[in-house]
């Protein structure tokens, strides 16, 4: 039987332990996953964040990690959350190791008060998805993981009577109030999002989201103004991870009124364009997208986007 205890993260020796059983099992299971690099890991754990706080498990055999479990515990509108992940080494699955894991997890969740366990499990391969059902997991939102290589032959263009801006990491200060809404919106509208998974942005949860994501990470994002109105319409938005070759595309967004101008296609390119240009070591592209967002999935099959995965979001509710 596996002993389970709580990491220290601050521990390099420890810490290095528990991201490398979380390498193997990926790259075992998900050989063209995007996986975070261990500056990311560390910076999320080590440093307090504003808005919940991190646990990381590790079940250990003889000295040796052999499965991990990290659960992210936000907090105000989300309070009754709890974000869980497991790994276990190939070679010591099917032998109770990742149960063992849940239970302790499950442990936290309950001295936390918290009554909804969410995750996030792929296909290939399909026995995650049985793991998490035979725990009492129910699927309730999936989305296609999509690659493509870089660089990407698409050029930027303009739409009529919109412009397209661009920053990086921190949002301009004229800007900060419209982006906040369009986050809030994009939320609202998001296909398959529960309400579980909406969480109501601020100028506050905004400038807080950039600092602790600059640690580890460089955002590029360009945004399409109307230029009669001044309003910002839509937004897109890449993360680059330090001392990574891989790009993350993470929201693009339109809204309503504003749709069928091409504008989605326009800021994916504005963003794609800036990553080329400014950090050419990068080699692909990673994204996430509902599979019946048909808008969006055309765009990205566009650039070239093959898929690669089926994420599904998975659920589980405790009542007291």
């Amino acid at each position: 039987m596996s002993v389970i205890a709580p990491v220290d993260v601050h521990d390099d020796t420890a810490l290095k332990a528990w991201y490398a059983v979380e390498a193997a099992s990926m790259a075992f299971d998900r050989p063209y996953a995007s996986h975070r690099t261990f500056e990311a890991l560390a910076n999320s754990v080590r440093v307090p964040h504003d808005h919940g706080r991190r646990v990381l498990l590790a079940a250990k055999e003889q000295g040796e990690t052999i499965g991990i479990a990290e659960l992210d515990l936000p907090e105000e509108e989300r309070s009754h959350v709890v974000e869980l992940g497991i790994h276990v080494l190939p070679v010591h699955r099917w032998r109770g190791v990742g149960t063992e894991l849940w239970r302790a997890a499950d442990d936290v969740r309950r001295t936390s008060g918290r009554t909804l366990t969410t995750a996030e499990v792929t296909i290939p391969p399909k026995s995650s998805l049985a793991f998490a059902r035979a725990l009492g997991f129910k699927s309730v939102r999936r989305e296609d993981h999509l690659a493509a290589d870089l660089p990407l032959p698409h050029k930027p263009f303009n739409v009529l009577g919109y412009e397209i801006l661009m920053w990086e990491d921190r949002t301009p200060e004229d800007l900060l109030a419209q982006f906040v809404g369009l986050r809030n919106q994009m939320g609202k509208e998001m296909p398959g999002k529960s309400e579980d998974d909406v969480v109501a942005h601020t100028a506050d949860r905004i400038r807080s989201a950039e600092k602790s994501t600059a640690r580890s990470y460089d955002r590029i994002t360009a945004a399409a103004r109307e230029i009669l109105t001044g309003e910002l319409v839509g937004y897109s938005v890449i993360f680059l991870a330090h001392g990574s070759v891989e790009a993350i595309q993470d929201d693009t967004f339109v809204k309503t009124a504003h749709r069928g101008h091409k504008l989605g296609l326009a800021l994916k390119v504005a963003t794609l364009a800036a990553v080329q240009r400014d950090h050419p070591e990068r080699t692909s592209i990673h994204t996430w997208t509902d599979p019946s967002n048909d808008v969006m999935q055309r765009i990205n099959k566009q650039f070239g986007f093959r898929k690669i995965e089926l994420m599904h979001e998975v659920q589980r509710t405790d009542r007291w």
